[in-house]
């Protein structure tokens, strides 16, 4: 028999892991290894995470405290990845956007310590041919997640995250053109490993690009961090965003991001 299970993690630690659904067997509540693995699952997804917008209804930082304010207009609440109405925000293009009142996090220079950034997207690709469009997470012009078109290239159906100082070094990460139709949920999650100084990409929990950068750091991040659009983008992204986190270490994509 099968035991539906809703467990809800009430320590501040953990309130970045929302409600979690456990379908399992019945002779599983007794099994230690299960539980040793869903608890270590749970803490490994709440370790390093120093920001976190759920995006249900509001833009509160419910961990960093870097809460957003609306900016050229008032962004449109809409339904989440899951269909849920009121848990994510819909950008129109028209100059509504997302954005914090300090700056955001020092550490996304490339500079000081590795990060992760995840975030759910669902939207258009520019119709336009400059490929620093559509950028939907960003800070300054330093970062940014993308929904990338150019059609000097022919390319469309493209996902990007990239960095940028205006020099060699920058960091460039995407899948290939033609591969992600439009409005559909896809998740992102950008990794740089200042160890190794590896960018990574990742597009529903599977590794889509990866490379060796880091030449020229820091990246031009000492600014706001945004959603729904980029300091060097000439056009506003088109489409949703849903929970997006930083963490300060690379943290691999799992179903609880």
């Amino acid at each position: 028999m099968r035991i539906l299970i809703f467990a809800i993690l009430l320590p501040f630690y953990f309130i970045n892991c929302g409600t979690y659904l456990l379908l399992k067997n019945q002779e599983q509540n007794d099994n230690p290894a299960f539980l040793n693995f869903v608890q270590l699952t749970l803490l490994d997804s709440a370790i390093g995470l120093v920001h976190y917008w759920p995006l249900d209804g509001d833009t509160k930082d419910i961990v960093g405290g870097l809460d957003l304010t609306a900016t050229g207009g008032a962004p449109i609440l809409t339904a989440d990845r899951f269909g849920f109405p009121g848990g994510a925000y819909y950008y129109s293009g028209g100059g509504a956007y997302h954005q914090s009142s300090t700056n955001g996090p020092s550490f996304l220079n490339g500079n000081i310590s590795s990060f992760t950034i995840s975030a759910w997207v669902k939207g258009k690709f520019p119709p336009g041919s400059n490929g620093s469009e559509f950028i939907y997470v960003s800070q300054g012009p330093g970062i940014g997640l993308q929904l990338y078109a150019l059609s000097a290239i022919s390319c469309s159906g493209r996902l990007r995250a990239f960095t940028n100082n205006g020099g060699s070094g920058d960091v460039d990460v995407g899948t290939a053109c033609g591969q992600y139709p439009e409005d559909i949920w896809y998740h992102m999650v950008f990794t740089w490993d200042i160890q190794s100084l590896t960018g990574s990409l990742y597009v529903n929990n599977v590794l889509v690009s990866s490379g060796t950068f880091g030449t020229n750091r820091p990246w031009a991040t000492n600014s706001f961090f945004q959603l729904g659009r980029s300091d060097i983008s000439s056009q506003l992204f088109e489409g949703s965003v849903d929970d997006v986190r930083i963490y300060n270490r690379v943290i691999f994509p799992v179903s609880s991001l």
